[in-house]
């Protein structure tokens, strides 16, 4: 939450309607929603492709992709090469790739992760919490600063992009810089 109340979904949801009317138009979720679910449908609203599931598709995702019956015993935060149970996804692009909330417990549970169809989660974590995600996007979209910098900083052994919003047509979309 900011100082005057307001929560990161809230003032993603304000900016689009303001600003990007285009993706504004896209949310398809329940107006009695919260959180990213309030955001649902809203393409690209993720950087740099993720579009936000609903909670159905979520779930629908999880049960789809979660064939591994197996204890994990690696902590959040750890690479895996198999979708588990305690990965919840969230956003989806239209490329096969998730972005979920890794819930296996440790120090970083609660991350968000990415998850790639070819490659598993094989890259650090992008942001801390779902919390920590949304308030990176709001901040982007009301500053012009980069997302995902926190990412960067921390990726010490891989190459990672950071994203700055833009609109174009009423759509957002993300420009890497």
């Amino acid at each position: 939450m900011t100082g005057n109340g307001v929560q990161p979904w809230e003032r993603i949801h304000n900016w689009l309607r303001v600003n990007a009317s285009r993706t504004f138009d896209q949310i398809t979720a329940d107006p009695a929603t919260t959180g990213l679910w309030r955001l649902t449908g809203a393409e690209n609203l993720i950087p740099a492709r993720y579009t936000p599931l609903s909670p159905e598709d979520s779930q629908r995702t999880r049960n789809r992709k979660s064939t591994h019956l197996e204890v994990e015993t690696e902590p959040a935060g750890a690479t895996s090469g198999v979708f588990l149970p305690e990965f919840v996804p969230i956003a989806a692009d239209d490329m096969g790739d998730y972005l979920f909330v890794d819930e296996r417990p440790g120090p970083e549970s609660g991350c968000v992760r990415a998850w790639d169809v070819d490659e598993g989660s094989r890259l650090p974590s992008l942001w801390p919490s779902l919390t920590a995600m949304l308030t990176d996007i709001a901040d982007s979209l009301d500053t012009g600063a980069p997302a995902l910098r926190g990412h960067a900083d921390a990726a010490k052994f891989f190459t990672t992009s950071v994203y700055v919003p833009e609109v174009r047509d009423g759509r957002l979309g993300w420009r890497r810089v």
